[in-house]
């Protein structure tokens, strides 16, 4: 099988996947992980203890989610474009939250730029023809500058904004993937209705991921 990203498929369902990570794990997937770690002692990337130590933790392991810290280190991912569905159905809370962050980065650069070159521009035409006289550039630098000021104060809430957006868009990306495995498996008379079940499900346990703990 080798200790390569396609290995992850060796497993009935990818246990990186968040929407499997909480299913119970099956004998295959057990033994499944325990083979990839005998592959990674015979390329040396565990000593003896090591193995062992995961190998019993392997065996011992009650959900999918369970397998994924024994193999993350050992077996690379397929590492998908951040904007594909399969790279958003397999991002991790803190993962979702990094891309949300890095999207208020980029508007924010934005907003700086658009105050930069205007305030720029026009504060230039103003000194090489009415020097000396009313300055409206200044409503020009100031009406630009909200836009990033309020970037700045809002930073939290627009970067949960963007944390929603990407909930929502892994609900659709995760059902995407269930349905066209749902394909592979289902007489065809009954794929709207697995279809829509999936969807339900996958709404589900996302928003019970996501939920704020109770006090």
């Amino acid at each position: 099988m080798g200790l390569v990203p396609g290995a992850w498929s060796s497993f009935d369902l990818d246990p990186r996947v968040p929407a499997h990570r909480g299913l119970r794990a099956g004998d295959l997937d057990r033994a499944t992980a325990a083979h990839l770690l005998g592959e990674a002692y015979a390329e040396g990337r565990l000593d003896p203890s090591e193995h062992d130590e995961r190998a019993t933790a392997a065996t011992r392991a009650r959900l999918l989610g369970d397998l994924v810290p024994l193999l993350e280190d050992l077996v690379p991912p397929l590492s998908p474009e951040p904007s594909s569905s399969s790279g958003l159905a397999r991002a991790t809370p803190a993962e979702l939250r990094e891309r949300a962050a890095a999207t208020y980065a980029k508007d924010l650069r934005s907003a700086v730029m658009g105050f930069l070159v205007p305030s720029v521009i026009c504060w230039t035409i103003w000194a090489l023809t009415t020097p000396g006289e009313f300055a409206w550039p200044l409503i020009v630098s100031a009406v630009t500058a909200l836009n990033v000021l309020r970037m700045l104060v809002q930073r939290q809430d627009l970067v949960s904004d963007h944390v929603r957006s990407l909930e929502k868009k892994q609900v659709k990306a995760i059902a995407r993937e269930e349905r066209a495995a749902a394909r592979e498996e289902l007489p065809s008379q009954k794929l709207k209705e697995a279809a829509r079940a999936i969807e339900q499900d996958v709404v589900r346990r996302v928003s019970e991921r996501f939920r704020p703990p109770s006090s």
